[in-house]
């Protein structure tokens, strides 16, 4: 009797009960609708007549699907949307304690197969991992940054799907790919790699075994890189967070400019974060309206980076007026050369 019960539904919805439920980000645009197809196929020929008519727009045959929440699912904003379904999983009712369905029925999301074999393949060669020559030029520490920014970002994105633990697929191979990148860099063997930079962490009371790259400071603490200890743990509450400021540069010059821990723009030496643009050319995107201050530096100086204070890079964000006096280019001049003739010393010792 309790697998029989356990086939029907908790709920009695009656043939003319309807819902519809719509979200929409930018020009993206998802509906969840209660009803038969026909009644679907109506909604989707009024919507496109109304785009057409109204805001004389074209609504996309092609990406405008009808799927069934059940057997299928719909892609949004990269996620893939369906209606979970398991009777297996059962709760105790706190009031009566007879247990329930609590999964069935429930929107999952989870992370695309195909978005996954999308991100590995960056870092293969048919079947087989491989290194990253184009990073070949740069220290230890910004190897392990930029492949760390890239699988922590992605993890955050992803933090919502239930199927979060696949991208341990995706780790696995920049893991192979980082080891093979920092071989080939000084020349060595895989095991002598591991070897110099393993470490173990603890994050949120667990430990990890990670791989750690540190440049030691003068009175400050070091910047340390590391290369692991980000949760595969699925949290349908999770803040999607915005990736950290990514960290661009040729060989030394990067590293050297974080060393000062210098804003480049009012001098201050507190709180000193990197400001990165995606592309040059966006420096130049300022119509009708002359450049601010920053911005003429970033061109001036030819780089996609510029170290910031914190109160200097709400500012930027913000897009409003600085708060906080510019120093001349000579004195950002010389305290990059102090910071460059730092590394190569200690790099020499």
């Amino acid at each position: 009797m309790k697998k029989q019960y356990q086939r029907l539904p908790s709920l009695a919805i009656g043939p003319h009960y309807r819902r519809l439920n719509y979200v929409r980000y930018a020009d993206d645009f998802l509906l969840g609708f209660v009803g038969t197809k026909a009644e679907a196929e109506e909604i989707k020929q009024q919507l496109g007549d109304f785009l057409r008519d109204e805001l004389k727009l074209e609504l996309s045959q092609a990406k405008t699907l009808i799927t069934h929440a059940r057997s299928e699912a719909a892609k949004f904003l990269g996620y893939e949307v369906t209606v979970l379904h398991e009777d297996s999983q059962q709760t105790p009712s706190s009031n009566t304690g007879v247990s329930r369905r609590s999964l069935n029925g429930v929107i999952g999301l989870r992370v695309p197969y195909d978005v996954i074999e999308e991100k590995r393949k960056r870092y293969m060669r048919g079947k087989k991992a491989i290194q990253r020559a184009e990073l070949l030029g740069h220290s230890d520490y910004a190897i392990i940054v930029t492949y760390q920014l890239e699988f922590r970002g992605i993890a955050n994105y992803y933090r919502l799907a239930y199927n979060l633990t696949k991208l341990a697929k995706l780790k696995w191979v920049m893991d192979i790919s980082l080891i093979k990148t920092l071989a080939a860099k000084h020349k060595t063997t895989a095991h002598s790699i591991r070897k110099k930079h393993r470490k173990t962490i603890v994050v949120e009371d667990k430990e990890y075994i990670v791989l750690q790259a540190s440049i030691p400071r003068k009175e400050k603490e070091p910047l340390v890189a590391t290369w692991g200890g980000v949760s595969l743990v699925w949290d349908i509450k999770a803040t999607i967070k915005e990736q950290p400021p990514k960290l661009y540069g040729g060989r030394t010059e990067l590293e050297a400019r974080l060393l000062a821990g210098t804003c480049e723009y009012c001098g201050s030496q507190e709180d000193v974060e990197v400001h990165h643009v995606r592309a040059m050319k966006h420096l130049h995107e300022y119509p009708g309206r002359p450049k601010p201050e920053w911005v003429k530096r970033m061109i001036a100086f030819k780089r996609k980076t510029m170290p910031l204070c914190r109160t200097c890079h709400e500012d930027v964000h913000a897009g409003r007026p600085m708060r906080r006096h510019m120093i001349e280019i000579k004195e950002v001049n010389a305290i990059r050369k102090e910071a460059m003739t730092a590394v190569l010393e200690s790099r020499v010792l």
